[in-house]
């Protein structure tokens, strides 16, 4: 039931992610008429992602199923609009670090153990000021989203522990370099065109986190 009553939320959820990125993308208010037919393809997709990946969520890690389901609805919207249009608004980056921080902080207080806590607090400030190191360095390559999000990131990775952390910025970043490859051997994009980190960095933290 507690894997079903998941899958069931993300099934439901799809469309509406999928509206929020159609309707950010396009800097438009939310309304049904932004959807149009491959809108609705895309909607479809998603639902069975999310309903699929919340589901194996709920019966492999029950354990950090909240936070997951959270990282993995809210990640929908930013890996949509930031493969569409390079962009990791800070609004919902901030919705993926708070509602982290509020699920984090809940299991903390009723497992009275707050020790995951500071250390996913300590690891997201940490990763912060790397990111924040590397961006004055690689400002052209780096986008200041891209340090909020690994920020955001970092703090889930870290109530799993700082292996967790490092294991899973380094998959996305991995991942990064893979598609980067894919597409450049596909002649997709130019050398030093722009590449979306986030779809990369996400999917590295979720498959990290599932392995904890």
């Amino acid at each position: 039931m507690f894997a079903l009553s998941y899958g069931l939320l993300g099934l439901a959820s799809g469309p509406l992610l999928v509206l929020t990125a159609f309707s950010i993308t396009r800097r438009e208010p939310v309304c049904w008429p932004l959807v149009s037919w491959p809108a609705k393809t895309t909607s479809l997709a998603a639902s069975l992602f999310l309903g699929s990946s919340l589901t194996y969520v709920a019966l492999v890690a029950p354990r950090s199923a909240e936070p997951l389901a959270w990282l993995l609805i809210v990640g929908t919207v930013l890996a949509l609009v930031d493969w569409t249009c390079h962009l990791l608004p800070h609004k919902v980056v901030g919705a993926l670090f708070l509602g982290g921080l509020a699920l984090i902080s809940a299991e903390a207080f009723s497992q009275r153990d707050f020790e995951p806590l500071l250390r996913a607090g300590v690891a997201s400030v940490t990763v912060f000021v790397a990111g924040l190191v590397l961006y004055q360095r690689f400002a052209a390559e780096l986008g200041f989203g891209d340090v909020t999000l690994a920020t955001a990131l970092a703090l889930y990775l870290g109530w799993c522990g700082w292996m967790y952390v490092v294991l899973g910025l380094t998959v996305g970043l991995l991942l990064v370099w893979v598609v980067m490859r894919v597409l450049l051997m596909a002649k997709r994009v130019g050398r030093h065109d722009p590449v979306a980190l986030g779809p990369a960095l996400l999917s590295g933290a979720v498959y990290v986190m599932l392995q904890a």
